[in-house]
């Protein structure tokens, strides 16, 4: 403790002073800034920061209000959505912002799936242009390998070599049209979506500055836009001073492990409103440390806190401490794959033994002794009371009678036969004091063992994205003001589903919401709802408790909401200085 005081004077005085207007830690490193690739908060919280959508977010609420365009029209079908660009929109460079940005950003998004590329799927023809430029792209490549070969022929034999082939791309999809002067866009959905607008706001809709991109864009990524028709970009591009962005913020330095320093883009349209003209994001992997940065002063904002310490501050009555409900449901991941990892039959492919799991835990230990910020224990998915008229389902029921005949009904009456897997949680905050809790239940309760194994969040994201675990820690916060922010993330056809659980019906259930013509609204919210109670039953996750978030700012500190959606407009932030 003495160590990481010193440490944290040290960062504070001689050794590492910021002199940025407004100073913060937020939830993690910051894993990427390719809108393409943005999952995590982290991430998504900077780069709204950088960059702005059709729509941005109100500084208080979070609601979609205009941004990248100032004038917007829903046509009588709300389907229609035509977007009129800003006459003073400016990337960071100077140069206009125009629907080509747009279509450049969402092509690529179609071209190269990322984690939200289904919310573009809303829009008349993405999906199918997606299908069809994979379709176009292998049937491209498969050309050229029979060109080279006849190329090779050729020039063996001192021939004239073959001409090269000519495979066309598909067709932009019908749904995105843009005028001549590329200063609107037209959107045409392929049935209504009510949070429509939230999706505009989100990073898989930003727009893209092709001309910096393209400045990365090297021999090999020209050979292969070349032979596969894909359009490759190094992660360079999202480095300074290679990121231009449209946001009130540009990126001015990126220290791996270190900082990240943001500065006021001097040409974005409302500049006048951006409070801070320098934020620099400090790099704290260890909870500890960061918790004494903060309160040494030298930070303005801690935007993660342990539970642990979290429940001490709360208990002294620490004023700065900032608690309110939150956006998320903490749970543990389940691999439905018929095969682990290691190539060994996996017995979590069974329902019934994932069930057993989930209806053997007390949950109300791990927030009554770990957590200890009046968490509620979760038996659903979607944290009850967040979304208007949506009736939560029943859910898991705590029931280890019916848990130990159900892992007996599997084949393993009292644990036996039943092999030792791994909990995989990264190593920050208090996921391996939950294991501890989990492990020992599951131990008492049904007899199987489990291995714990701790790692660093890169690879714990790189583990847990891939599939290469057993069980493994996992979370998810809401991005949007509707239900299917949560639902959607189990499709089976969902890059998020993490888990590789696939049942039809579920899938036919979101289907039929997300076509839900009712005019009753809260009939869609009762089909989600069955679809709930899918994912309950089939226990491909095993919620453990929904979050209460927590945040440290002292009361100079001005503009971040204490919103469940744990989201900053950092236009509005900044800190009085006295």
């Amino acid at each position: 403790m003495l160590i990481l005081l010193g440490g944290a004077m040290y960062w504070s005085g001689t050794g590492r002073t910021s002199h940025a207007d407004f100073t913060f830690i937020n939830r993690g490193d910051i894993g990427t800034l390719d809108p393409n690739r943005m999952s995590w908060m982290q991430d998504i919280r900077i780069g709204y920061a950088l960059w702005e959508g059709l729509y941005g977010l109100d500084p208080q609420t979070l609601e979609p209000v205009p941004g990248a365009a100032d004038k917007i029209e829903l046509s009588p079908d709300r389907k229609t959505y035509t977007f009129h660009l800003r006459d003073d929109g400016r990337w960071s460079d100077g140069s206009p912002v125009t629907s080509d940005d747009f279509i450049f950003a969402w092509t690529r998004m179609l071209q190269e799936p990322g984690d939200y590329t289904y919310l573009l799927y809303y829009i008349e023809g993405a999906e199918e242009y997606q299908k069809a430029f994979a379709a176009y792209s292998d049937k491209r490549t498969a050309a050229y390998d029979a060109w080279d070969a006849a190329a090779n022929d050729a020039r063996r034999q001192h021939l004239t070599e073959p001409p090269e082939p000519d495979v066309q791309p598909p067709a932009i999809p019908g749904g995105i049209k843009a005028s001549e002067d590329k200063h609107t866009l037209r959107l045409t959905l392929k049935h209504p979506v009510a949070y429509f607008p939230d999706v505009c706001a989100f990073p898989c809709m930003f727009p893209l500055n092709q001309q910096s991109m393209d400045k990365s864009f090297d021999d090999e990524a020209r050979k292969a836009l070349r032979r596969t028709g894909r359009r490759t970009y190094d992660a360079r591009f999202t480095r300074p001073p290679n990121l231009v962005t449209n946001g009130p913020y540009f990126l001015s330095s990126w220290e791996f492990k270190k900082s990240l320093v943001l500065k006021k883009n001097p040409f974005y349209w409302d500049r006048a409103h951006v409070h801070s003209e320098t934020i620099e994001q400090v790099d704290a992997d260890d909870p500890q440390w960061a918790f004494l940065v903060y309160d040494s002063g030298s930070v303005d904002w801690l935007a993660d806190i342990t539970g642990e310490i979290a429940a001490e501050l709360k208990a002294k009555g620490r004023p700065d401490l900032r608690v309110f409900p939150g956006f998320g449901t903490y749970f543990y991941s389940v691999n439905c794959l018929p095969k682990l990892p290691d190539g060994k039959p996996n017995p979590l492919a069974d329902a019934r033994v994932r069930l057993a799991l989930a209806m053997s835990l007390d949950k109300k230990k791990v927030v009554d002794t770990i957590t200890r910020m009046d968490e509620k224990p979760a038996d659903t998915y979607v944290p009850p009371g967040i979304f208007k008229d949506y009736p939560s389902p029943p859910g898991i029921r705590d029931d280890v009678a019916a848990a130990q005949k159900l892992l007996a009904d599997a084949g393993y009456p009292g644990g036996q036969g039943f092999p030792k897997l791994t909990i995989l949680f990264n190593k920050e905050s208090q996921h391996g004091d939950i294991a501890q809790v989990v492990r020992r239940q599951w131990q008492q309760n049904l007899g199987v063992d489990f291995d714990l194994e701790g790692v660093e969040i890169k690879l714990f994201r790189t583990k847990l994205h891939s599939k290469s675990y057993a069980i493994a820690r996992a979370s998810w916060f809401g991005d949007y003001n509707d239900v299917s922010t949560f639902t959607d993330k189990y499709l089976s056809t969902s890059e998020n589903n993490d888990s590789g659980w696939v049942n039809k019906q579920y899938d036919d259930l979101l289907h039929d919401a997300e076509y839900d013509t009712d005019p009753d609204p809260t009939h869609r919210l009762k089909t989600l709802s069955k679809a709930e109670q899918i994912l309950c039953d089939e226990a491909p996750i095993i919620p453990i408790y929904f979050y209460n978030s927590a945040y440290l700012f002292r009361d100079n500190v001005k503009g971040i909401p204490l919103n469940p959606r744990m989201m900053v407009n950092f236009k509005s932030v900044y800190a009085e200085k006295h």
